[in-house]
């Protein structure tokens, strides 16, 4: 009689990404649903927390608070970790990128704030906005019901890609004017780059 030898299929690990996001409706809500309209048979898994941190260097802290866990208590590291953040109202973003670089955490960053990221959906503009409002008043003008943590995902989602090329001239508009840090910039954002990687994955 021949015994076979049972062949156990394993799985490749999904690849996971964590998100962690400053704001507490408008960024986690344009994350979540980027990650509902992804099949659920995917590979990948999108985690974007839930956290009360509002400040650059509390994200940067949390994110590497849940890194460890993740791959000490779980036995389950993320492939990525990225914190979502924007310049307004905030001065110490040098110490938030240092911490940051040094956990090989990457970060997607918006002057002068995430709603710069979401006008991007409609248009490119290279004006510096004064403050967030002063955001929110131009992008009113593609979506006049717009209010922070809105459900307005149905109309940003059709111009995703336009967003993602409007960021790429952004980045290389601020690269020809000079050696500024990327918080000093404004307008900036690289959010562009989260987003190209989440629909790609």
């Amino acid at each position: 009689m021949k015994h076979y030898r049972r062949i156990e299929q394993t799985r490749s690990p999904r690849e996971r990404i964590l998100i962690l996001c400053e704001g507490k409706k408008t960024e986690p809500n344009y994350f979540k649903s980027i990650k509902a309209g992804k099949p659920k048979t995917s590979a990948v898994r999108i985690e974007v927390a839930n956290t009360k941190k509002n400040t650059a260097k509390e994200l940067v802290d949390e994110a590497i608070r849940l890194m460890n866990k993740a791959k000490s208590e779980d036995k389950n590291p993320y492939n990525e970790v990225w914190v979502v953040f924007d310049r307004d109202g905030y001065t110490k973003h040098p110490e938030a990128f240092n911490r940051a670089n040094s956990k090989n955490i990457k970060i997607a960053f918006s002057s002068t704030c995430f709603e710069f990221w979401l006008l991007l959906h409609f248009e490119y503009t290279t004006y510096s906005f004064s403050n967030c409002d002063d955001a929110i008043r131009r992008l009113k003008a593609h979506i006049p019901d717009y209010e922070k943590g809105g459900e307005h995902f149905a109309l940003l989602q059709p111009k995703i890609n336009d967003a993602i090329k409007n960021g790429g001239k952004i980045i290389a508009h601020c690269n020809k004017t000079g050696n500024s840090q990327i918080w000093e910039y404004n307008p900036y954002t690289d959010v562009g780059l989260l987003v190209e990687k989440l629909l790609n994955m």
